[in-house]
């Protein structure tokens, strides 16, 4: 079992985002369906192999938006095929990791993670276990600088009794051996925006991070995530 006071603040230092933006978060999520850009303005992805994995409590069909707009840009894009995130259960952990070796032989060398929300905190558990598989990783209004502050934390709390020890929530925020590309909000209604993001060594928040507006639960249709996304995960390490 995951210790949870390790994950969500204690000290009030990390403020819950206000209760009006969830109340937006649901209207967004009904209502805003904005066109994605143009895959022709956009670099090509060359073929290259991507891994989504969702946000928690949805599945492939949350990140479908996602992966069709960058599969029209010319990437191989995977869903992890495990079924609804519960979150880092031994269940998903063991998938995912398969799914990340089964995905590396197709691109015969490291691909690329992208994980939303709960999801890029898993992503980069992958990358710091396997960074030989990894190219780089991309998170998607993904809280790994701990502790964060959520009015899902009750629901956290209750799913924690089924998740593994073997996820350390200090290595989720700690530099990786590979480039990490964060988008994040200050419009998001479900996790305090600056647990979203981290200077890198050797880059500057400015290359890594980008705030793309929006909510939180229509990241994955997002145009300026959308496009942010591509041009990132095409630029040459």
């Amino acid at each position: 079992m995951l210790d949870m006071d390790s994950v969500f603040d204690r000290e009030g230092i990390v403020r819950r985002p206000p209760s009006a933006r969830l109340v937006s978060e649901l209207g967004r999520l009904l209502f805003h369906h904005p066109p994605p850009p143009d895959p022709a303005t956009l670099p090509s992805g060359r073929n290259h192999v991507v891994l989504v994995l969702p946000a928690v409590l949805t599945g492939d069909g949350a990140t479908r938006p996602l992966r069709s707009f960058l599969q029209r840009c010319g990437y191989r894009v995977f869903g992890w095929e495990l079924g609804v995130n519960w979150g880092p259960t031994p269940r998903l952990l063991d998938g995912s990791r398969q799914r990340l070796e089964a995905l590396a032989a197709i691109e015969a060398g490291p691909i690329s993670l992208i994980g939303v929300s709960l999801g890029g905190l898993m992503a980069r558990d992958l990358a710091h276990r396997f960074p030989h598989r990894v190219r780089q990783v991309a998170t998607l209004g993904s809280p790994f600088r701990l502790p964060t502050a959520t009015p899902l934390e009750p629901l956290f709390r209750l799913l924690a009794r089924y998740y593994s020890a073997d996820i350390d929530p200090r290595r989720l925020a700690a530099p990786l051996p590979m480039r990490s590309i964060e988008l994040y909000s200050r419009e998001d209604g479900l996790v305090a925006p600056e647990t979203c993001f981290t200077e890198e060594p050797g880059q500057t928040a400015r290359e890594t991070a980008r705030d793309v507006g929006g909510a939180h639960m229509t990241i994955c249709r997002n145009p300026a995530a959308l496009a942010a996304l591509a041009r990132a995960l095409a630029e040459p390490l």
